[in-house]
């Protein structure tokens, strides 16, 4: 269609019809302006910094692999997958939250383009009647060339009024044909924009689906292990020293929270909801463990196909902590406090994915997390604390009935 007005325009303008008689139609302009049609450059710039960080994430995926690679033996494979595995998993899914942001951003950027096309080609068509109404009105007025105002003028002083007249006419008519040329120019360049994030969509959603399978590959190999506490023994009792320092510092971090955080109202939860729907297999109880060599302040849930499944509150309250960030191999890995009052407390370890935020207020048997197995884990559980004024105790005397 613009291409037509485009060549409409040129023919008019040799023929020399727009310096002819008054026209107040010729006064009004429809010009839409650069920033308020073309996609500014912040949505530039975030579609470029997800871009960036796609391409970093895709890089640490390569080096995780080759870490897994590199292990000589099948033994030493095995172990390799299982610590990285997890890694993996958060990789690939921080890769999915990348791409579905871009892909909802070009989403908006396509709709708005749309939207100031469907804008500009209602000015461009006005337009485009104002100039051909003009151009008929000079081809029905005749020339009014400089000899024809001379000759028709009453007095000099005529003459100069006409000849100020048609100038005056024949400036807005350029006016007018300016801003189609700006509008035409400007509705191409937003076509081509859109037909680039249109193809750029598509390759996103293309390799969407790809990682939303990789991720399920990489979760359905571990669907089906439990917590290893036998393996889990045999690295304690190999590296003792170190991860009795490392659970020292962890238990530090886990009472300076404690004591930062005034509870608030009345304990009034009675028996808490059991934190695992479904799942009420006890891989490791509260207490001395290990040959009595370490104290385990929860107890740990697994079963079968547990990894991703939900865990709930265990009773109403609010979230003082949400860990998101944690060292594979180290501590509760992912993890929440929730505090229910009466200075009562919960705790959830070493989930794959939370599900709420901290300073939230959440209710009994409300979805808060996804059973993992980050941190210091031998296979997919949730580790499940009562702490009493930020001391643990055990969760089944009392508080939770398998």
């Amino acid at each position: 269609m613009h291409q037509t007005y485009r060549r409409l325009i040129a023919l008019t303008l040799c023929a020399g019809l727009i310096t002819t008689a008054f026209s107040t139609q010729s006064e009004k302009l429809w010009q839409v302006s650069y920033a308020d049609t073309t996609v500014s450059s912040d949505d530039q710039a975030q579609i470029d910094d997800l871009n960036n960080q796609y391409e970093e994430l895709e890089e640490h995926q390569k080096e995780i692999q080759a870490q897994i690679d590199a292990a000589k033996s099948e033994k030493d494979k095995y172990l390799a997958e299982k610590n990285q595995l997890n890694g993996q998993i958060d990789n690939t899914q921080a890769q999915i939250n990348v791409l579905t942001d871009k892909i909802t951003l070009l989403d908006n950027m396509i709709a708005e383009n749309n939207a100031s096309i469907a804008d500009l080609e209602e000015e461009i068509d006005k337009d485009y009647e104002i100039f051909r109404q003009r151009a008929r009105a000079s081809y029905m007025s005749g020339d009014s060339s400089t000899i024809s105002l001379l000759l028709g003028a009453d007095s000099f002083s005529d003459f100069l009024m006409k000849a100020d007249i048609t100038a005056r006419v024949a400036e807005n008519d350029r006016e007018i044909i300016a801003g189609l040329e700006a509008n035409i120019a400007e509705l191409e360049k937003l076509q081509e924009e859109n037909e680039a994030n249109k193809a750029d969509l598509n390759e996103s959603k293309g390799t969407l689906d790809e990682k939303k399978q990789q991720l399920n590959g990489q979760v359905s190999q571990i669907q089906g292990q439990i917590e290893d506490i036998d393996a889990l023994q045999k690295q304690y009792e190999a590296n003792k020293a170190e991860i009795d320092k490392m659970m020292a510092q962890v238990q530090s971090e886990i009472n300076d929270i404690y004591a930062s955080y005034e509870s608030q109202g009345e304990y009034t939860g009675g028996v808490m909801t059991w934190p695992v729907p479904g799942y009420t297999g006890i891989t490791s109880y509260y207490g001395w463990r290990f040959n009595n060599t370490d104290f385990h302040t929860g107890i740990d849930i697994s079963g079968s196909n547990i990894y991703g499944q939900n865990i709930v509150a265990a009773a109403d309250g609010v979230v003082i902590k949400a860990q998101e960030t944690y060292v594979q191999g180290v501590g509760y890995g992912r993890y929440l406090i929730i505090d229910h009052g009466g200075n009562i407390s919960t705790l959830y370890g070493h989930t794959s994915q939370l599900l709420v935020s901290e300073g939230d207020h959440v209710t009994r048997g409300q979805a808060i997390a996804k059973v993992g197995s980050t941190g210091w884990s031998t296979g997919p559980h949730l580790h499940f604390e009562v702490r009493e004024n930020g001391t643990a105790v055990n969760p089944l005397s009392g508080y939770l009935k398998p």
